[in-house]
């Protein structure tokens, strides 16, 4: 996983704003909140001074929305770039073994190929960064409003970039409005997330659940297509 190293691999912080980033990962890490922890406890553990706590962030709430914003800048990048190469990867590939292939196969075996590619790419990281991946999905029903406030944004960042990249890509039916993409990958963001913690947790399952979260994925945006075709997509406006 050479594009998104583990989150504390390589500080973007000073030492001692990094050392309380990694306290706090070690001490949520038993299902705690970021709220539930105590300024001593996370100075303690971070063998820091706790007046050093304010010279990083004004609050926990602070602190915690570092961490959060750190899974948006660590992979929203990379797996835009990989979506834009893995597209360009898969049609030749498939043209090479089919040049006489149709358009609605080519779309789907190049939506496929280039799913399989992403969905991996964010599971590595989810499996490099589990400790902060654990840390926002618990977030999401936390007693900090902003906190919540801010994992809801993040994943709607993901899911604008998925549906750009999708209609850019022409990865789904030109039948399918940009709109419905749109809440259709709000719908795989929500899902890839929380696919994230069984993931994490369960290792012997790590393939079979990495092919499940393809397939759902496909199932979601190939009948989307379909209904479409035959008049009978009626997603309701409004985010998911």
């Amino acid at each position: 996983m050479d594009d998104m190293t583990k989150h504390s691999a390589t500080p973007a912080y000073s030492p001692g704003k990094q050392a309380l980033l990694d306290a706090a990962l070690r001490l949520a890490a038993d299902g705690r909140t970021l709220n539930s922890l105590g300024l001593r406890e996370l100075a303690r553990e971070a063998g820091l001074n706790p007046n050093t706590f304010y010279r990083h962030f004004r609050e926990m709430d602070d602190l915690g929305l570092t961490l959060l914003r750190s899974i948006v800048e660590q992979v929203r990048g990379p797996i835009r770039v990989l979506r834009h190469d893995a597209t360009a990867r898969a049609e030749r590939q498939i043209r090479q073994q089919n040049p006489a292939i149709d358009q609605v196969q080519l779309e789907l075996r190049r939506g496929r190929l280039v799913c399989a590619e992403t969905v991996r790419l964010f599971l590595d990281y989810v499996l490099a960064n589990a400790e902060v991946v654990m840390v926002a999905m618990r977030e999401m029903h936390g007693p900090s409003e902003l906190l919540r406030r801010e994992v809801r944004n993040m994943m709607r960042l993901f899911a604008d970039d998925l549906a750009q990249d999708i209609v850019e890509l022409k990865l789904v039916s030109e039948q399918v409005a940009p709109m419905q993409v749109r809440q259709i990958a709000e719908m795989v963001s929500l899902n890839l997330f929380f696919q994230s913690l069984d993931y994490i947790a369960q290792p012997q399952r790590r393939d079979q659940l990495r092919r499940l979260v393809e397939e759902q994925i496909m199932m979601l945006f190939t009948g989307a297509a379909f209904l479409q075709a035959v008049g009978a997509l009626c997603l309701p406006e409004g985010e998911v």
